[in-house]
């Protein structure tokens, strides 16, 4: 039963919005990712716990699910969040981390995979 608690808290903690202490917007972006992950996730555990023979037996679902969700968020909010190494919007620099694109190039012995990031962004 004293698990049970701990994971419905869990649970609702990971539902409840909120909002990050950092000003900077790419931040509280992926902070919100990876609460709606943890979220998700949670849901999805215990969809998944819900569709066994004994579901009180399979708590540790929710909790694998819930850490899935954190994770999968989190690196999905640092993926959208920066596209270049170094980004120069109104003057000011921003360092990030820079997001690989993978592309197919033509080349004589076929199709090649390309791996390519931008290292300098800005807008004029």
């Amino acid at each position: 039963m004293k698990r049970l608690k701990v994971y419905v808290i869990a649970a609702a903690l990971a539902l409840f919005p909120i909002q990050a202490s950092a000003g900077d917007y790419e931040v509280s972006n992926v902070m919100d990712d990876a609460m709606y992950g943890a979220g998700v996730g949670a849901l999805v555990g215990l969809g998944l716990m819900l569709l066994t023979k004994k579901p009180t037996d399979n708590w540790n679902y929710v909790s694998k699910g819930l850490g899935i969700g954190i994770i999968a968020g989190a690196a999905y909010g640092v993926y959208r969040s920066s596209k270049a190494f170094a980004q120069i919007e109104d003057g000011e620099i921003q360092l990030g981390m820079p997001s690989p694109k993978f592309a197919l190039q033509d080349t004589a012995k076929g199709l090649d995979v390309v791996v390519s990031a931008d290292l300098i962004g800005g807008r004029f």
